[in-house]
C-alpha cells in the first residue's frame, strides 16, 4: 500500500453552518423539486466559473472527530459489531486514496457563512452540446432511488440544462420474466430476515456472483446493450450494487459496434451505503467509486479497487437539505405544528414500514400533553388514514409521503427511524439526534453502531422503550439532546452531493 494516513477531502457547503441547510421556502403542497427550490433560492448568485480549465486545488479541512461522552444505548439482546472506529479521519487509520486525479477539477463559487468563496470542483463541460449522463438504480427500497434523484438534482442545480440525466431501472424496464420481478422480491426478504441474511451471505464470494451475473448477461445482454445504444451516455453512473457488473460486462461487448465506442464511456458508482457493504458494490474496472466513509473505502480497497479510483465525499443527499431554513418557530408553524412543544418525528421510510402504529402509541400513552408527534407514512395510505382517524391526547402530526422533509426534520428535536444510510446522513445534516428502531440484517447493522460510537443517539426495537428514551431526552433538565445535536452537526456532510457531481461533471466527455 503507497501511502498512510486515510483521510477523506472534505469542502464547505452552501449555507454555511450545518444548523440550517434546509428549504426555506417550500411547503407540503409545493409541486417543486428540491432542485428547482434550490435554484430559485440560489438564482441570483454569481455563475459557476466555467472558465478556468481543470485543476486541483486545495482542500477544506473538516473537523475533528466529536468525541463521544454519552453511553451506548441498545437492547439487552442486541449486539453489533464495532463499525465506526474508521468511519471518520483519523490519524490511526492506515489507508490513502485521492480525491480526484488531478485532471478533473476547476474553481467553483459556493456560498459559505453567507459569503461566496472559491472552491475547487469541475466545471460542466465545455461544449454546447448537452451531455448525457446514464444513472442506473434499482426500486429495492427507497434509498437508490433516493441518491439518483440526488445526484440529479445535484446536476440541474450546479450545470442547469448542460446535462440530460435518465434515472433508469435496467432490471425493471429492460429484463425478461422473471427477472424483471427482481426488485420486488426484495420486500419479502427484507420481511423475512434470516432469508434476507442468507441470500446477502451466498451471494458475496465473488465466485458465485461471478457465475450468477455471467448468467444474467446471457439472458439480459441484448436488452441492455439496446438501452446503451438508444441513450448514448457520456457517462454511466451506477448507485445499487446489482447495477455495476452486467452493465460492464453488456458494454465490454459493444466495443466492436463503431457507432458506439463503449470503452470510451466512464463507468462510475456511487455507494450509497455508511458501513458494511456487499461485495458486489466493488468492481475493478471502474473509473471512479464514490464512498461515504474511510470503512467502506478500506472494504473497497480490499476487494481489488486502488486509490486513484476511490474518492470520499458523503451521500448523496437532495439538495435542499443544503440550504438556509427558516427559524425552527417559522417552519413549526408553517408545518401546522405546535409551535412550542417539544417534538418527535417518527419515520417508516418511503414504504412506511415497521412498527409505526406501535410506536406511535406508545409515544402518545408516556410523552407528556406538552409533547408533539410527527409520523410520516410514506406511501403507505391505509396506515396514515388510521392513525389521522384517531383522537390523541396529545398534538399528533400525520402525514403521508412528503417531497418536504428537510422542513420537517428541520422542524423536529429528534427522529425514530430504521438504521437506513439516507435518513441517518440527512438527520446528521440537520443536527437532528436519532433513535434507530430496526435495521436490515448485514448491510445496515454497522450503521447503529455508527450512530452509537459517535454519540448521536441510541437503538431499541421495543415501542415502549423507545417511548421512555424520547421522554428522557424530552426532559427539562437533560443535556443529551443538545449535546447529541451538537455532534451530529458535526458529522454532517451537507456538501456531499455537489463534490460529487463536480468530479462526475468531469468526466462526461
Amino acid at each position: 500500500m503507497e501511502a498512510t494516513n486515510f483521510r477523506p477531502c472534505v469542502r464547505r457547503s452552501f449555507g454555511g453552518c450545518s444548523a440550517g441547510r434546509q428549504m426555506s421556502s417550500a411547503s407540503e403542497s409545493d409541486t417543486f423539486s428540491s432542485a428547482q427550490c434550490c435554484v430559485a433560492i440560489l438564482g441570483s448568485l454569481p455563475k459557476f466559473n466555467a472558465c478556468k480549465p481543470p485543476r486541483c486545488g486545495p482542500r477544506i479541512k473538516r473537523a475533528n472527530k466529536p468525541e463521544s461522552s454519552l453511553p451506548l444505548r441498545v437492547d439487552e439482546n442486541k449486539s453489533f459489531s464495532s463499525w465506526a472506529g474508521l468511519v471518520l479521519a483519523s490519524d490511526n487509520a492506515s489507508f490513502n486514496f485521492e480525491q480526484g486525479d488531478g485532471d478533473r477539477a476547476s474553481n467553483a463559487e459556493l456560498l459559505i457563512d453567507g459569503a461566496l468563496r472559491m472552491v475547487d470542483g469541475p466545471e460542466a463541460a465545455s461544449t454546447d452540446e448537452q451531455k448525457r449522463v446514464m444513472c442506473l438504480m434499482s426500486d429495492t427500497g427507497g434509498g437508490h432511488r433516493a441518491s439518483a434523484q440526488a445526484v440529479r438534482d445535484g446536476f440541474e442545480v450546479l450545470y442547469g440544462d448542460k446535462y440530460d440525466i435518465n434515472i433508469v431501472d435496467l432490471w425493471s424496464s429492460s429484463s425478461p420474466w422473471p427477472l424483471c420481478h427482481m426488485p420486488k422480491s426484495y420486500f419479502f426478504l427484507v420481511k423475512n430476515p434470516w432469508l434476507w441474511r442468507m441470500s446477502f451471505r451466498c451471494s458475496e464470494p465473488e465466485l458465485l456472483h461471478e457465475a450468477m451475473f455471467t448468467g444474467y448477461t446471457a439472458i439480459v445482454g441484448r436488452r441492455f446493450a439496446q438501452e446503451f445504444q438508444e441513450y448514448m451516455p457520456n457517462l454511466v453512473v451506477s448507485v445499487h450494487p446489482l447495477m455495476q457488473h452486467v452493465p460492464l460486462k453488456v458494454l465490454a461487448r459493444m466495443k466492436a459496434q463503431p457507432s458506439f465506442c463503449a470503452t470510451e464511456v466512464p463507468f462510475t458508482t456511487v455507494v450509497t451505503d455508511l458501513t458494511r457493504c456487499h461485495r458486489t458494490w466493488f468492481h475493478r474496472q471502474v473509473d471512479k467509486c464514490f464512498v461515504a466513509t474511510q470503512l467502506v473505502a478500506a472494504q473497497a480497497m480490499k476487494y481489488g479497487l486502488t486509490a486513484k479510483q476511490l474518492a470520499c465525499h458523503g451521500l448523496p443527499i437532495r439538495p435542499a437539505f443544503n440550504l438556509p431554513s427558516k427559524p425552527k418557530s417559522e417552519l413549526r408553524r408553517q408545518l401546522g405544528m405546535d409551535v412550542s412543544a417539544a417534538t418527535v418525528m417518527l419515520v417508516g421510510g418511503g414504504e412506511g414500514m415497521g412498527k409505526l402504529q406501535a410506536t406511535a402509541e406508545a409515544l402518545v400513552q408516556t410523552l407528556s400533553p406538552c409533547h408533539q408527534v410527527v409520523v410520516i407514512c410514506g406511501r403507505n395510505e391505509k396506515l396514515a388514514r388510521s392513525l389521522a382517524s384517531k383522537t390523541w391526547p396529545l398534538k399528533v402530526v400525520v402525514k403521508g409521503f412528503v417531497n418536504n422533509m428537510s422542513e420537517y426534520m428541520s422542524a423536529c428535536d429528534c427522529i425514530i427511524t430504521k438504521a437506513g444510510p439516507g435518513t441517518i446522513a440527512e438527520a446528521l445534516i440537520c443536527g437532528t439526534p436519532i433513535l434507530l428502531n430496526g435495521c436490515i440484517p448485514c448491510q445496515e447493522e454497522g450503521n447503529v453502531s455508527f450512530v452509537l460510537e459517535n454519540g448521536v443517539g441510541a437503538y431499541s426495537e421495543d415501542p415502549l422503550r423507545i417511548a421512555h428514551i424520547i421522554a428522557r431526552w424530552f426532559d427539562t433538565e437533560s443535556k443529551e439532546l443538545k449535546e447529541m445535536s451538537a455532534k451530529a452537526k458535526l458529522l454532517g456532510r451537507p456538501e456531499a452531493t455537489f463534490n460529487i457531481v463536480c468530479e462526475l461533471a468531469g468526466m462526461a466527455s
